[in-house]
């Protein structure tokens, strides 16, 4: 039955325009709360509530990721995030080796004790997915999930640590737990694979973000083989036009020598040497249209990472790229954070300008 529009609130009776610019201004929390305000609200409140889902890798998230892949609401999907821990040892799923090697018994239950004592909760103490891997669930639902997200043009892998850094007690036997390059070319690879599952149904994911990839420390007379992961990052960019990087820019390490087919290139919470970088972007600049950056900072050539790191600059940035000085550079809304406006963006080809009217001037 119709609604009375004599009985409607003032902001049911808003035009969807105006109705959408309000939400623009809200945060994801603060639409959650508003669209419990009544049905019709909630229906116009949709769009903006599923536009972006998080997901982990557990059982309960791909039972999550499931059940959304058969509501309507996946219609209304455009950014997903798949939140991925490093994997344990094959040889913890060993119990008789795990509980004499690794983590004894004595031990085990000192360290439940402590974080009991704590007031910790009880799923707290070390729990470990066995069955994702070996029954290759991620693949399948991944694969099936990002099929059917129709809008659906954005993926972001964000890295973390198997056991939070918070549970100090366990510290002592986290690096004996997990293995971490093994886990990056793991978790790449299935999500690559999941990609171009969807591409082949018509799905358009032209934007990858990389949060938390951390390459382990190595000593300065070690010369580890990182070939394989370069290549499966190199295989999840293909035909991707945006990547972001979050936190950490190993990636960029790892790609500084491959030649991708990228047009933008954001950057966030980054530390990066000049080298690296300048390498990354020799090798992509005919590709590249522009460069969004936000609280990066760099390791000037011959400096340690615990020297006095320099703030990137558009100056520098043109610098590496051996372009001139007044290129356009505008501030942008950072990728990171919705409402952050510190973020700059470096154009790079006239013809993209268009694509970015929402910037505002830049300051003189």
């Amino acid at each position: 039955m119709a609604i009375d529009p004599s009985k409607r609130s003032r902001l049911e009776t808003l035009s969807i325009e105006i109705f959408y610019n309000i939400i623009d201004l809200l945060t994801p929390w603060d639409v959650k709360d508003l669209s419990r305000a009544s049905k019709r609200v909630r229906e116009l409140c949709l769009l903006s509530l599923f536009r972006c889902v998080e997901f982990p890798f557990s059982n309960a998230g791909f039972d999550g990721l499931t059940s959304l892949t058969k509501s309507d609401t996946r219609y209304h999907v455009v950014s997903l995030t798949y939140t991925v821990p490093q994997l344990l040892k094959t040889e913890i799923l060993d119990f008789n080796r795990f509980k004499s090697d690794l983590l004894t018994l004595d031990s085990y239950v000192e360290t439940a004790k402590d974080i009991y004592d704590a007031n910790g909760k009880a799923d707290e103490c070390p729990s470990y997915m066995r069955s994702i891997v070996n029954y290759g669930v991620d693949r399948s639902v991944l694969s099936f999930a990002l099929g059917a997200f129709s809008r659906l043009t954005n993926v972001r892998l964000s890295f973390c640590e198997t056991i939070e850094d918070r549970d100090e007690q366990l510290s002592p036997f986290i690096s004996n737990m997990t293995i971490a390059e093994e886990s990056y070319e793991y978790h790449v690879r299935v999500v690559s694979d999941a990609i171009q599952s969807a591409r082949n149904k018509g799905i358009v994911i032209h934007t990858i973000s990389l949060s938390g990839y951390h390459l382990p420390y190595y000593y300065t007379w070690e010369i580890p083989d990182l070939s394989t992961l370069s290549e499966s990052l190199r295989k999840l960019l293909e035909s991707v036009r945006v990547l972001c990087l979050i936190g950490s820019s190993s990636s960029l390490e790892l790609l500084s020598h491959c030649a991708l087919d990228l047009h933008e290139l954001d950057m966030c919470h980054v530390v990066a040497e000049y080298d690296t970088l300048q390498d990354f972007l020799e090798t992509n600049k005919r590709s590249i249209r522009s460069i969004g950056f936000h609280d990066v900072e760099i390791i000037e050539p011959g400096r340690k990472l615990w020297s006095k790191l320099v703030e990137l600059s558009s100056s520098m940035l043109c610098e590496m790229l051996k372009v001139p000085q007044f290129v356009l550079c505008r501030a942008a809304d950072c990728g990171c954070l919705r409402f952050w406006k510190e973020g700059r963006r470096l154009l790079l080809k006239d013809d993209h300008l268009s694509n970015f009217q929402r910037l505002v001037p830049n300051p003189s």
